[in-house]
């Protein structure tokens, strides 16, 4: 196996580990914005606008790369932005109930941590060698899968038992665990930035995105994230129709992230012997048969088993799209930046998806929504065939050189 960077490792575990642990919201958050009087396609609405700040990767990317903070071009942003991030959950407590103060509040909260995740990406993609890029990925969502298995069931319970604004403290705390590995991160100080405006970096990243590769992976990143349109509408479906209890619904959310965390191991160990194309071509089949799978979940026994298999076919799906964006943004000399627009437009999809679903869920109903997305995920085949990897000699010559460690 490839060898990789220990600290970077480090740092991604940590760092998705505490994204996957926020999942502790996930059912109290939702069931709280309903106790306020809200429709579901409010509460849709709401969320998906509020996640905008995960959009604009773009900007926290170039500054990043550009504009060195006390020195550093990642671990002084790390800090500023984890402290952001619990700003923002601290808001969502003090402040009144009104939409407008929630969304602000979960708009800042999603601010600070998405520059988080662009800060980091950004470090795990300049030391990404060849293979090294799924092992670092591997280890990213594996560990994000762990801190969602811990928070689901947790989350759950205390949905049913505390108060929100109590959990909401807790999830505010979670940005907080960032700080003492920041603080151990070995980076060498610059005193101006690879750039010395945002304009060449900028320019840079648009002529990299008229290269075909990147044109048709956006169009990927998109159907990728079809799922969306459903999601809310479907939790609450389980929740008010099928009479899912809190407790229960924590239960599946911890249940799906542990498919996550053995597809992740699975997908480190196996998938990284065939090409990207193969991998991808397979990523889309199985999510659009992940999507349909949904309309067999009727009670607990279906929803545990199907749960748990979409858990591992969404973690098929993500880990290849993931790894192939580190591939085609490595010695792009705007690393951070070009990433973070990849991610952007992965984000802005689910965002779009979200707040479409939540419009057309009154229309056409729950299953016609599903439906729809499996159809448009299966289109994804066609797009990967558009890309061009020079296929297995070019990965595999990559693989062969990258056997040395680094530290």
């Amino acid at each position: 196996m490839a060898k990789y960077s220990r600290s970077v490792a480090l740092l991604a575990g940590i760092v998705y580990f505490t994204q996957g642990a926020l999942g502790i919201i996930s059912v109290t958050l939702p069931v709280y914005l309903r106790k306020l009087g809200w429709s579901v396609g409010e509460i849709t609405e709401v969320l998906a606008i509020s996640s905008f700040p995960w959009v604009l990767k773009i900007l926290y990317g170039l500054l990043s790369d550009c504009f060195p903070l006390f020195s550093y071009r990642r671990k002084s942003y790390l800090l500023v932005f984890a402290v952001i991030s619990f700003l923002g959950w601290l808001s969502l407590i003090l402040l009144p109930t009104q939409k407008i103060f929630i969304i602000c509040s979960l708009m800042l909260s999603n601010f600070g941590f998405a520059a988080t995740d662009v800060v980091t990406d950004g470090y795990i993609v300049e030391n990404s060698r060849g293979v090294s890029s799924h092992i670092y990925q591997s280890i990213a969502w594996g560990t994000r899968s762990f801190g969602a298995i811990v928070s689901g069931v947790t989350g759950g319970w205390l949905s049913a038992h505390w108060h929100p604004k109590d959990v909401f403290m807790v999830a505010g705390a979670l940005p907080l665990i960032v700080v003492p590995v920041t603080l151990l991160l070995r980076e060498p100080r610059y005193e101006h930035g690879l750039f010395h405006s945002v304009i060449a970096p900028f320019k840079l990243c648009l002529e990299k995105l008229t290269i075909g590769n990147i044109r048709w992976f956006l169009l990927l990143l998109l159907i990728s994230q079809v799922s969306a349109c459903f999601g809310t509408p479907f939790f609450f479906h389980m929740k008010e129709q099928m009479g899912f209890q809190e407790t229960f619904l924590g239960t599946l959310i911890s249940l799906g992230w542990m498919g996550a965390l053995i597809s992740s191991v699975v997908y480190a160990k196996w998938f990284i012997r065939f090409s990207p194309k193969t991998v991808l071509s397979w990523a889309f089949l199985i999510n659009a048969a992940n999507i349909l799978s949904t309309v067999f979940i009727r009670e607990r026994i279906s929803a545990l088993i199907f749960v748990f298999l979409g858990g591992v076919m969404a973690c098929m799906t993500i880990l290849p799209m993931m790894s192939v964006a580190a591939i085609l943004t490595r010695r792009s000399g705007v690393e951070g930046t070009l990433f973070a627009v990849l991610m952007s437009v992965h984000n802005l999809a689910q965002i779009a998806f979200g707040f479409l679903g939540g419009k057309f869920y009154n229309l056409v109903g729950l299953y016609t929504l599903i439906y729809l997305s499996g159809v448009i995920s299966l289109i994804g085949m066609w797009v990967v065939q558009k890309l061009d990897f020079k296929d297995a000699e070019t990965w595999n010559s990559a693989r062969e050189k990258d056997e040395s460690p680094t530290v």
